[in-house]
């Protein structure tokens, strides 16, 4: 991961795209549950369940295709870099623009599976808890490098998928398990900047007056640094599948030893 972002630190614009998606990916969330709810709420004649389920189907789905599109972005970008281009936020946007079919059916396809893991996990409790973590875990490894397959090929999701595993499959062997640690490194700068944000709010609506500026501005630092925790997690996440994927293919990948890419996923056994 440190060898990805030293790649990134090349291409700084690039780290506005994943804080652009996830303002975009809110706004499009809102306004999709909203239609989802109402189009629930028309069929069915009142405000049940059954609304509730499609606007947050459809909100799922809206913030998928934000989502997927500035994934998409990036992998341009992480591709561009490595063939010894210079990519920009916006040039690598407006390729991504070109993909926008190909992204909208691949947001569909994961965005159903997404949402019958959850439906599963509600109506089975435990089990349902233990088959959405599963099913969660084969998925997101089937599916690790399908976004740069859909950069790549110029395939449909479902071959995306299928090409997804076979290139893990051929280059790592079978039963596999990552073995990139940026996820814990993450899920500890998302802490710290939670922490933060939650102590100000604390010494904000129920600390002593003294503490009134103290509070505003441990929110203020927690803010900044989930924004750009978020930001670069987005960034870094996205370039490293690219590479990842470049490396299985034979591609070159500049400024990445292969030897780390070689480690990126392990054998279970």
């Amino acid at each position: 991961m440190r060898a990805t972002f030293a790649l990134l630190r090349q291409d700084k614009q690039m780290l506005s795209l994943p804080f652009i998606g996830m303002v975009v990916g809110a706004i499009a969330a809102v306004i999709s549950f909203c239609l989802g709810y109402g189009i629930g709420w028309l069929v069915t004649g009142h405000r049940g369940e059954v609304a509730c389920y499609a606007g947050a189907a459809l909100a799922g789905l809206g913030a998928t295709i934000v989502s997927v599109y500035f994934q998409t972005a990036l992998v341009i970008g992480a591709n561009h870099r490595a063939d010894g281009g210079e990519p920009t936020a916006r040039s690598c946007l407006r390729a991504a623009w070109r993909l926008k079919w190909t992204i909208l059916a691949w947001s569909v396809v994961t965005a159903t599976v997404g949402f019958v893991l959850q439906m599963i996990e509600e109506r089975l409790s435990f089990l349902g808890s233990l088959l959405n973590f599963v099913g969660g875990m084969a998925w997101g490894v089937a599916t690790f490098v399908v976004v740069p397959v859909l950069v790549a090929e110029d395939v449909g999701p479902v071959t995306a998928i299928r090409r997804s595993t076979v290139v893990l499959r051929d280059t790592w062997g079978t039963s596999l398990r990552t073995a990139v640690r940026g996820g814990a490194l993450a899920i500890v700068s998302w802490v710290a900047a939670i922490s933060l944000l939650v102590a100000g709010a604390v010494m904000v609506f129920s600390g002593p007056s003294r503490l009134l500026v103290l509070g505003v501005a441990l929110m203020a630092v927690g803010a900044v640094a989930m924004i750009v925790v978020g930001s670069l997690v987005g960034a870094v996440g996205a370039y490293a599948r690219a590479l990842i994927y470049r490396y299985a293919v034979g591609l070159p990948t500049p400024g990445v030893d292969t030897v780390l890419l070689a480690g990126a996923f392990r054998s279970k056994s």
